[in-house]
């Protein structure tokens, strides 16, 4: 039976969290013995906890008493690990998140989201939390332009677009985060209205930030770019780059696959399943309120997400349509194949760490989505910019879903090893933890030097999932979600549309009989997508067009002035007096 990977392991003083699937074990470091485990609650509460689905966030505190989760249920909830387990409190968030911390006190909570905000909570819940929105004289207007915080979240800062990573600078006076649209933004904290700094070079996403413990003034980014980005960041000024695309590409293991045709069109022409129908008559009406607008907005920006990290293809005939082409469900990601067409491979910047090895150097090192090995270089100097070729890597033949430099140096990976293998097959003596270790200056694996912890990991702390369970995993969804696409396709408008019309479309397939009012609605979802492919049509002809009008418009001035000068040309016979009144005139005239 198949396992959940373990996807993320935070260490602490003697303790670690190692998160599997929805679950987290804490183990000791040192003799992999298990202190807690969220597999060991009681029936009602694992049950519950079964159902929330995968945890995507987590964060211990610097004593390690207290830990936060988060997932897509968005929920935020705060554990007592220190003595028992115990589940202490349970908040909504407003939207999904993407990076959560405690700050250096353990007191406040940091969270950021895909809404593009940053908001801070207390480690303990207010017992009467108040909206703000309904508080006396609170305004309308407000509640309108900023969405509420169902669980009295101080907001710090804003993007306009989804926030992928923050952290927050040793003396907590910064907070530097970073976006899609492919901003770093130094603020103050928590006064995130004051703006400090830009540093703006990256040309794609921005994915992972990292300060060297090392070297406080230094700020490493990366993200779609081929090189990683070193900044100094209270300036502003980009420093120095390491090249990294042509050392990390070999070991791509995963790549996201192409599109043949809009995703709303199947093989005859006719539209695919794209979304499941909506809810219908005065429940859909009732939707229609500030709150129902919120969630749908949230759902229009996960499925722009999931949509747009789909590239235009070059040659269409040589795409394959995806297997799954439901809005609502992960991207199917396949594996890399040089011969294969139907692929294409997006680089993206999992994590950054660094290490400080003495008289031997201080290293950088990454990790890539999808990529099968775990990167390091030099941290060049200023105004060096490193090659590929500085650029080494420790491969582990599994893709890397993660990684976290210990106290002593070692690096410890978390793999995929479900990866490659047929659904519900059983996975042999396949590695889900390794370490890596230091000789001077070269990182490799250690196979001899194998903890307790390791073991552990490997054999005992194994979470049971299904193949849907795996599936809803989705560990390599940043392929897909964090490249942009600007394609009249993903248009909000249009896919919204679209996927209406799809959803009711393929329940007259399935040979369900449809109601008059469904009936209805599908003829005015279809008229209107007839029409906006129309202006779509009518924009692309006008664009192409342009040249060609301006060609013609000069034809016709040439063929004026062509026409003009052989009226005025004197004629055989009787034109030699027209031609000598004509130049009479134009002499009276100057």
């Amino acid at each position: 039976m198949p396992h959940f990977p373990h996807t993320r392991l935070v260490f602490g003083d003697g303790q670690v969290l190692a998160v599997s699937g929805q679950h987290f074990h804490v183990l000791n470091v040192h003799t992999g013995e298990v202190i807690h485990s969220t597999t060991n609650l009681d029936k009602d509460a694992l049950e519950k906890l079964n159902n929330t689905g995968p945890i995507r966030c987590a964060a211990v505190d610097s004593t390690f008493s207290h830990a936060i989760t988060t997932g897509d249920d968005k929920k935020l909830k705060v554990w007592q690990v220190r003595d028992e387990l115990k589940l202490l409190s349970e908040r909504d968030l407003p939207k999904k998140p993407t990076e959560i911390g405690f700050t250096r006190d353990g007191q406040t909570i940091v969270v950021s989201d895909k809404f593009g905000d940053v908001f801070s909570y207390p480690l303990h819940p207010d017992p009467t939390p108040v909206s703000s929105t309904s508080q006396p004289g609170a305004s309308k207007r407000g509640s309108l332009t900023a969405h509420e915080n169902p669980s009295n979240g101080t907001l710090i800062l804003g993007h306009a677009s989804m926030l992928t990573s923050y952290l927050l600078t040793a003396d907590e006076q910064y907070i530097i985060t970073a976006d899609r649209d492919e901003h770093i933004r130094v603020s103050w904290f928590p006064k995130g209205y004051v703006i400090e700094r830009y540093c703006l070079s990256h040309e794609k996403f921005v994915s992972a930030l990292h300060i060297p413990s090392f070297k406080s003034s230094v700020l490493v980014s990366g993200g779609g770019d081929p090189m990683l980005k070193v900044w100094d960041w209270m300036s502003g000024k980009l420093v120095s780059e390491i090249m990294a695309f042509d050392a990390v590409e070999p070991y791509i293991k995963v790549k996201a696959p192409k599109w043949r045709k809009p995703w709303h069109v199947g093989d005859g022409g006719e539209e695919d399943d794209a979304s499941e129908s909506k809810p219908k008559g005065k429940g859909r009406r009732r939707g229609k309120g500030k709150k129902g607008a919120e969630e749908a907005r949230e759902h229009s920006a996960d499925v722009e997400q999931q949509q747009e990290g789909t590239s235009k293809p070059a040659e269409p005939s040589a795409d394959v349509e995806m297997a799954e082409s439901r809005a609502d469900t992960p991207a199917t990601l396949q594996l890399a194949n040089e011969d294969s067409e139907d692929q294409r491979l997006v680089f993206a910047v999992q994590r950054i760490q660094s290490v400080d090895r003495g008289e031997h150097g201080q290293f950088v090192l990454f990790s890539a989505v999808g990529a099968s090995a775990v990167f390091y270089a030099h941290l060049p100097a200023d105004g060096e910019k490193a090659p590929a070729s500085s650029v080494r890597a420790v491969d582990l033949g599994k893709p890397v879903i993660d990684f976290t430099v210990g106290h002593d140096g070692c690096v410890w990976v978390l793999m995929d090893a479900e990866w490659g293998t047929n659904a519900g097959s059983v996975v042999g003596d396949a590695r889900r933890v390794q370490i890596l270790a230091w000789q001077d200056a070269t990182l490799s694996e250690a196979p001899g030097n194998e903890s307790p912890l390791v073991s552990a990991l490997n054999t005992k702390m194994l979470v049971p999932a299904t193949p849907a369970e795996l599936k809803t995993l989705d560990l390599y969804s940043p392929l897909v979600s964090l490249p942009k696409n600007v394609d009249p396709e993903h248009d909000p408008l249009i896919r919204d549309t679209l996927s209406e019309v799809a959803a009711v479309a393929s329940i007259d397939g399935e040979g369900k009989q449809l109601t008059q009012r469904e009936l209805g609605r599908l003829k005015k979802k279809k008229a209107l997508l007839a029409k906006i492919q129309e202006q779509e049509q009518q924009k692309q002809r006008s664009r192409e067009g342009t040249t060609e009008v301006e060609a013609d418009s000069g034809r016709e001035v040439k063929r004026a002035r062509s026409e003009s000068a052989v009226e005025g040309a004197p004629e055989a016979g009787g034109g030699t007096n027209t031609g000598a009144e004509t130049r009479d005139v134009e002499m009276g005239a100057s």
